[in-house]
């Protein structure tokens, strides 16, 4: 299977800035890791149908002095697998690293916990801190918010797998596909290979998926994840070639569709809106479908995965978390016969009633975690998979 990452941190103006922290870039694609690949068949069996939460993603902070160290599970726990640090090399005890409440669903360290924790100065650093941090704190331009990319979030936070009630989940559930994507389907069914390509930004050029920081267990971008999910689930070969970047918007997607177009792909994962949140939505929604357009001209049976992005953090000042709604309902209006939607927005709005925003993600502003890109993973197979 065929990546080209494509990946640069690219300095646009202002907030549209964030690319790979000091000038490295993400690691080329390789072998898969033998976790990544037993992680593939849970892809399958996605959480809003399972009984089992895998891998499920917390972080530990206090926001304000004197709050207990605690974070939420999704879902109230029967069983607890494991509690484990999310590289896998710390496996955390019961009783001496945390306690579990499990009617509440809340995990609490104890006393000496093992499990790495943050005080309300580390989340919010001044802007004089020489913390890892990014400005600024919505409402308190000299209150910075913790930021940093590689696997600094990633080397703080848990990942527990439990079993649970069925039926748990209240919010958007994706829903088969094949009526929108018939060429796709008829491909897959017939177990004939299948071109997949992908258009979007630093989420979708994989940063912070630990695979690319070198990070145990390198678990891959979620596009990558889709792709392997296929070929398990079909028995298809499925070629993957990347070409998000890092910092891009929907109109840098636009400029470069050309090189998508020249693959001649039977399938293209469209994710932009991170980097757009400025821009009116009919703009960016015009820019979707010109993209769809110009793949067309050299491939007219292609299909599209319209991706609506994660949600950014809330408490970040240089992103507008109102505007993902909008446009996901701008991206919902292009689908139907030959395009389909995968709505990560419903997803991550629904997931942060429950949980913390940095219970998802990889820099503490605006990218997916290793349980981040499963989530995208599963929406888009969902769509894909009967």
């Amino acid at each position: 299977m065929r990546m080209d990452t494509g990946v640069a941190a690219r300095a646009l103006a202002g907030w549209l800035l964030l690319g790979w922290a000091a000038g490295a870039a993400p690691a080329p694609a390789g072998e898969v890791s033998k976790e990544a690949m037993d992680t593939v068949t849970g892809l399958l069996d996605p959480f809003w149908k399972s009984k089992t939460m895998r891998g499920e993603a917390l972080f530990f902070a206090q926001r304000k002095a004197g709050e207990p160290l605690e974070a939420r599970l999704l879902f109230p726990p029967e069983a607890v697998v494991s509690v484990r640090s999310a590289t896998g090399e710390v496996t955390y005890e019961e009783g001496k690293d945390y306690a579990l409440d499990k009617a509440a669903g809340v995990v609490r360290l104890l006393p000496g916990s093992r499990i790495p924790s943050k005080m309300p100065e580390e989340m919010y650093p001044p802007a004089d801190s020489k913390l890892p941090k990014i400005s600024s704190r919505k409402g308190d331009p000299k209150t910075h918010l913790i930021w940093s990319e590689g696997s600094f979030f990633h080397k703080l936070q848990v990942e527990v797998t439990y079993t649970h009630a069925a039926g748990l989940w209240p919010g958007y559930v994706p829903k088969f596909a094949g009526a929108a994507l018939p060429g796709t389907l008829k491909k897959l069914r017939a177990k004939e290979p299948l071109k997949l390509c992908m258009a979007g930004d630093s989420i979708s050029a994989g940063y912070n998926a630990s695979k690319l920081t070198k990070a145990p267990p390198l678990m891959p971008c979620y596009g990558e994840l889709v792709a392997l999910g296929l070929e398990k689930a079909w028995g298809s070969k499925v070629t993957f070639a990347n070409f998000a970047v890092g910092g891009w918007t929907s109109d840098n997607g636009l400029a470069a569709i050309g090189k998508v177009a020249a693959e001649k792909p039977d399938l293209v994962i469209i994710a932009f809106g991170m980097n757009d949140s400025g821009k009116a939505p009919a703009k960016y929604a015009a820019n979707i479908r010109a993209m769809m357009e110009e793949v067309r001209k050299t491939s007219p049976g292609a299909e599209f995965v319209l991706v609506a992005s994660m949600l950014p953090n809330p408490e970040w000042s240089a992103t507008r978390s109102e505007s993902f709604p909008p446009f996901r309902d701008e991206l919902a209006k292009l689908c139907g016969n030959g395009a389909a939607l995968a709505d990560l927005t419903a997803v991550w709005a629904e997931m942060m009633k429950r949980k913390s925003f940095h219970d998802l993600t990889g820099n503490g502003v605006n990218h997916p975690n290793d349980f981040g890109h499963r989530l995208y993973a599963q929406v888009i197979l969902a769509l894909l998979v009967e």
